[in-house]
């Protein structure tokens, strides 16, 4: 089918590591065989003329939405009415998209399908009181044929705003066609943790906790993956709790570098206190490194003890115990069964078939008869 994909979260040649996770699950549809063409809203308070790209295979317009610009909502609007009379399936991806492909919609009522990663829908709060007070805007989900989202709990959220029996899991995709590699040679116990470097990721209690351990008589050593806001912070942290030595902070580096950043490590750690899918946990376990996180989100729906240590915890012992489990629990165990308890369900050709699935249901007219997997 032709799916016209409406989201305001992708990526460019300046910010390649923006959201790819919309972009794999474009790559999921086209692996099924679907014809994917993208917009790209970019919201801001400047104005810029619309452009046409192909980014990684995906052909994408991006056009600019001058909050301040009436005119600029009616050029957004136009640009979306005009893609949905060449398309077969509307896909809009992150909640923003809804509010921006309803009314076009409204005058071509092409099958519709809505996947959702913000977790803004699960938590109005996390994102601030602005959103709080207008969170009543997820009703707009009742618009959509087919809702779809990256966790249960997500899906479970939806369910309250949108159409009866249309919420399904589709989850994010983790493509590693690699062998995972063993583990390291110890010592020491090496930790990894890949996110931005901001006060929701938790990393300053990352580093209190490599302290922790680090007082327990435990030889670690701690790379943190991103970039951000705190990351002099972070090193003003490290330095002031004598770890500076067993503290790695890379900076931004490209997925390849990441990849091998995890499979140089032995345990996946980070603390964020909000997530969705987690995709740094997934990738961690698909490349065969465990995690020791504390459970924010719903990825509990693939997180299991074969996999993982979760707790529900914030508490820097706690945590410090979390990694002590893991290191315990895994430090024997088969790289190549951990990353089997992820990767087959995650890859881009199950992704895609479940989205396959989808399309013809909501095409059919009842999207209730797709499987929720």
């Amino acid at each position: 089918m032709r799916s016209l994909v409406v989201t305001a979260w992708f990526p460019d040649a300046q910010t390649p590591s923006r959201t790819p996770f919309v972009v794999e699950h474009c790559w999921a549809l086209q692996e099924a065989g679907h014809d994917v063409a993208a917009v790209h809203i970019t919201i801001g308070r400047a104005s810029a003329p619309t452009s046409q790209d192909v980014y990684q295979g995906i052909p994408v317009t991006r056009v600019a939405l001058n909050i301040a610009d009436p005119l600029s909502y009616l050029r957004v609007e136009r640009l979306i009415a005009t893609g949905l009379r060449g398309a077969d399936v509307l896909h809009t991806m992150a909640f923003s998209a809804v509010l921006f492909a309803a009314v076009p919609w409204l005058t071509r009522r092409i099958p519709w399908v809505h996947t959702e990663h913000w977790n803004g829908v699960v938590n109005p709060a996390s994102v601030g009181p602005l959103w709080e007070r207008t969170a009543w805007l997820r009703h707009a989900l009742r618009l959509p044929h087919a809702v779809t989202g990256v966790t249960g709990e997500l899906c479970r959220e939806m369910a309250r705003f949108s159409r009866p029996g249309a919420t399904h899991v589709v989850p994010c995709v983790v493509e590693n066609p690699h062998p995972a590699r063993e583990f390291p040679a110890a010592p020491p116990i090496r930790l990894v943790g890949v996110g931005a470097l901001i006060d929701r990721k938790q990393p300053v209690r990352a580093l209190e906790t490599v302290a922790e351990l680090v007082g327990r008589g435990v030889d670690v050593h701690y790379t943190l993956v991103g970039n951000g806001p705190l990351m002099q912070t972070l090193r003003d942290t490290a330095r002031s709790l004598g770890i500076e030595d067993r503290v790695e902070l890379t900076g931004p580096i490209p997925p390849a570098e990441v990849a091998d950043r995890l499979s140089a490590a032995h345990i996946f750690f980070l603390p964020s206190e909000q997530e969705n899918f987690f995709t740094a946990v997934a990738e961690a376990i698909a490349a065969g490194r465990p995690a020791a996180v504390p459970l924010s989100g719903g990825f509990d729906d693939y997180c299991t003890p074969d996999n993982s240590v979760l707790t529900d915890s914030w508490d820097v012992p706690v945590l410090a115990d979390a990694v002590e489990t893991a290191w315990e629990r895994f430090r024997h165990s088969s790289p190549a069964e951990i990353a089997g308890t992820v990767r087959s369900r995650f890859s881009r050709a199950e992704v895609g078939t479940l989205f396959s699935r989808l399309y013809r249901a909501v095409s059919g007219g009842d999207p209730r008869t797709a499987s929720s997997r």
